[in-house]
């Protein structure tokens, strides 16, 4: 019983199936509900529309069914001056379309359909305007009138306005488009653009009109939407009104007229929306020449397989915006078969013209397994700016199965002269995983744009592809002579782990931007690429990469460009399990500098904090803490210098400051001089196997100077009187020389007495005891003064006997001493010789 049930089951869905895909014969019937009815004829596979309602430029068309089946045709047989077709289908049926459909001259057509509207595989347009297939219950116009398909039995109020917006009412039916998949391809998935065409397959229009989807549910399952240079609309809608404008008007009103060329759609009405799905090599391409641009608005959207929104701008003008509106989520994910073309989103140049910006608006985005939202310049135009906000979370996740080169990215990339465009980034949270990449980049004579991560509550940059040992990235690089940008990130928690990184990096010519990392709780970065050595880190580098990749990217053996900063600004900094913070030079420019403005920093287990080179000159490290500063099994901070460079400076500013376990702070060079070392703490904690030392092996070490800020040098110092005694006061004339006196002075300090002055005791003391017994006879003996010779300047010189000079002073009248004067001395013939006789 059961197995027949089963079969029953089977055979209903089966035939269902083949019902709604395969319409047995051409279903074109006009329903009589027009003033003037449509009249419809069939020669063979033809069928030629003629008749319907003329109102002004308009023409109305109304149907009980309107299908096309494979090989057939369908004319609408309009005058030329008619340019508006808006055709109704009010019946119970699904239009399926698998033939063609015509129209004369340049007209517009609309088709609208609330129960459903499925194009085939062999479905194809032959129109001279722009085509809107849509499964709304009516088309609204701007006096308020309305063209209904579900309410046709209401008297028509037909009129010569333009429309202004589709109005949904809910239980909207879905708009299904098939195909057998694009045959894009390209010589890279980031390094060379896309090419192919679709060589008429598909759903076009003519280039720069508009070939708008809007409907329910919308699936494009191996379908191609192609309107070179023009617009594509994908809208999914529930309940709500769409508005319709065109960007052009004529005698002061809006129209929608061939010349306005592209149509423009506006969604802030819409209460509920609906899904849109692109599978199976799906593509939506305006690329070409002129000014294309895309929208895709729904609930979920999502693209797998390979599926692409592709704006290429092949000529000079600067294309219009890609933008995304997903009331739930965005996904993206996967490759074509062979990993050749990502599923996602690509806008990109390859003339003088700019691409235009990449717009995106969700709750979540989700870019898995080798998909792309990517917006590049390949020769001198310059590339837009991606946009992205995502008001819950962003998760950037994983590589291609068959091929890890393939990395899941976000990106900005300039391969030729052009600017590569600027990528910012709003959210709550974001995830970078698996090998997965968000960078902007510099591959030729271009500069590549800032990036700018703002998450409100977490950032994680973490693992990496493990077959290649490439690391999931947030950052900026350079690999031409173009500069590559500046990264900053903003967020409460931010988390590298696993090999992960943010930072900037040059490989060739460019110098590297700023790395700023603004975090209000918490920066952690630890750990390595499991089974490897390559550690997580925030980083400014220049960097020498193997020679196999030097031959593939055209990249010189030794980079020239200069690192830029690094800046983080958090509360607490942990670097544990080799994860650092560094700026680094392998080629020959110097470093950049590093700053920490944190209130702790901890290092554990080899972290480091690290500016070094391999023949420039090292950069500073600069610490700045409110509270301490922990490094711990052999963590250090070091600014290094290889070959002839000098070290770097450091700087750090601390209240305490603990070194554990063969940890170290080194600023050393090995042929120039030792960097600086300069500490201010009020007490550093170092264990007998750490250290501090500012060496260099063959130059000059550098200097430690390690300061207590608070201790008060000035404590216990007295202020000195503002006007000194003056000096020549306490000075009088020496003592007569020759003589026998002498002046002993004893005080408690400071300035000694003035000899001329007379003699008071410091301590005046008198004996009262009655001494008369104890005196008697005493002789008394004036000492004998020793009267020493005088050393006197010489002041001639004389040949003795000998032939030798002597050096001798001799008296002048004047000098004679008299008493006790301070005169000069007697005359006392002094000598010093020097003897002329040959080997003295």
């Amino acid at each position: 019983m059961r197995t027949r049930i089963d079969a029953v089951v089977s055979s209903v869905l089966c035939l269902a199936a083949c019902t709604y895909a395969l319409p047995g014969s051409a279903q074109i019937v006009p329903d009589g509900t027009l003033p003037i009815n449509s009249l419809v004829t069939s020669n063979g596979n033809s069928f030629v529309i003629d008749g319907g309602t003329v109102e002004g430029k308009n023409l109305f068309h109304s149907f009980g069914e309107f299908s096309v089946p494979t090989g057939s045709e369908a004319l609408f047989n309009n005058a030329a001056s008619i340019e508006n077709i808006l055709t109704r289908v009010t019946g119970g049926g699904i239009s399926n379309i698998d033939g063609l459909i015509r129209a004369n001259g340049g007209a517009n057509l609309f088709l609208l359909n609330p129960n459903g509207i499925v194009f085939g595989a062999n479905a194809r347009l032959d129109i001279g305007g722009s085509f809107l297939g849509t499964t709304a219950n009516s088309i609204v116009f701007e006096n308020g009138e309305q063209f209904s398909a579900t309410d046709p039995a209401a008297p028509p109020l037909l009129t010569v306005n333009v429309p202004v917006g589709l109005q949904f009412n809910g239980q909207t039916r879905e708009i299904r488009v098939r195909g057998e998949g694009h045959s894009f391809r390209s010589d890279h998935p980031v390094f060379a653009p896309i090419v192919g065409e679709n060589n008429g397959s598909g759903l076009q229009v003519n280039p720069g009109n508009t070939l708008a989807l809007v409907g329910g549910d919308l699936l494009l399952e191996g379908a191609t939407l192609t309107a070179a240079g023009g617009r594509i609309e994908l809208g999914g809608v529930e309940v709500g009104f769409v508005g319709l404008t065109a960007p052009l008007a004529v005698s002061g009103v809006q129209s929608l007229s061939p010349q306005s060329e592209q149509w423009g759609f506006d969604y802030d009405e819409v209460s509920v929306f609906r899904d849109v799905r692109l599978i199976r090599q799906a593509a939506a391409d305006v690329s070409g020449i002129g000014i294309g641009s895309m929208q895709i608005v729904g609930r979920q959207l999502m693209f797998s397989d390979g599926s692409i929104a592709l704006l290429q701008n092949q000529g000079s003008q600067t294309f219009g915006s890609l933008r995304s509106r997903a009331s739930e989520s965005l996904t993206l994910t996967g490759t074509t078969p062979g990993g050749v073309i990502p599923s996602g989103f690509r806008q990109e140049t390859v003339g003088m013209g700019n691409s235009g910006n990449i717009e995106i608006a969700t709750r979540q985005l989700q870019v898995r397994e080798g998909a792309q939202i990517f917006n590049r310049t390949q020769v001198a135009g310059n590339a837009g700016n991606t946009e992205i906000r995502a008001f819950e979370s962003i998760e950037l996740a994983g590589t291609l199965p068959i091929n890890p080169i393939a990395s899941s990215l976000i990106a900005n990339a300039s391969f030729g002269m052009g600017f590569a465009g600027n990528i910012a980034i709003s959210t709550q949270n974001i995830s970078v995983r698996g090998g997965a990449v968000l960078s902007s980049g510099a591959f030729g004579e271009g500069s590549a744009g800032n990036l700018i991560v703002n998450a409100t509550e977490s950032i994680e940059v973490i693992g990496a592809e493990p077959r290649i040992n490439s690391g999931s990235i947030i950052g900026s690089s350079s690999l031409g002579r173009g500069n590559a940008g500046s990264v900053i990130i903003n967020t409460s928690r931010a988390t590298v782990r696993d090999g992960g990184a943010i930072g900037s990096n040059v490989l060739a010519i460019g110098n590297s931007g700023r790395v700023v990392v603004n975090a209000t709780e918490l920066v952690e970065v630890n750990g390595t690429i499991p089974g490897s050595t390559i550690s997580s880190a925030i980083d400014a580098s220049a960097t020498i990469v193997d020679e196999a990749t030097q031959q593939a990217l055209r990249l010189p053996p030794i980079p020239s460009g200069s690192p830029g900063d690094v800046e983080i600004n958090t509360p607490r900094l942990n670097l544990k399990n080799g994860g650092q913070v560094s700026v680094s030079n392998e080629g020959t420019g110097g470093a950049g500098n590093i700053q920490v403005n944190a209130e702790a920093i901890f290092l554990e287990t080899g972290g480091k904090i690290a500016a070094s080179t391999l023949s420039g000159e090292g950069g500073n490290v600069q610490l700045i803490l409110e509270d301490t500063l922990q490094l711990r099994n052999g963590s250090f901070i070091s600014a290094e210098a290889g070959g002839t460079g000098n070290g770097g400076n450091i700087g750090i500013y601390s209240s305490a400051i603990a070194l554990f376990q063969d940890s170290t702070i080194r600023a050393n060079a090995f042929e120039g001089n030792g960097g600086n070392i300069s500490i201010a703490t009020s007490g550093i904690f170092p264990s007998a196997d750490s250290s501090i030392t500012a060496s260099s092996r063959f130059g000059v070490d550098g200097l430690i100077e390690i300061n207590n800020p608070e201790v008060d040098s000035a404590a216990g110092l007295l202020e000195l009187q503002k006007n000194p005694i003056a000096p020549n006061s306490l000075i009088v004339a020496d003592c007569s020389p020759r003589q026998g006196n002498s002046l002993i002075v004893t005080g408690r300090g400071g300035l000694p007495p003035d000899p001329e002055e007379q003699i008071i005791g410091d301590r005046p003391w008198a004996d009262l005891r009655d001494l008369s017994a104890f005196r008697g006879e005493r002789a008394s003996a004036s000492p004998s003064a020793e009267v020493r010779e005088a050393i006197v300047e010489a002041n001639a010189w004389r040949v003795n006997e000998r032939g030798e000079v002597e050096l001798v002073a001799v008296l002048k009248a004047e000098d004679t001493a008299i008493g006790s004067s301070p005169q000069s001395c007697s005359g006392q013939e002094l000598s010093s010789r020097k003897n002329r006789r040959s080997g003295d």
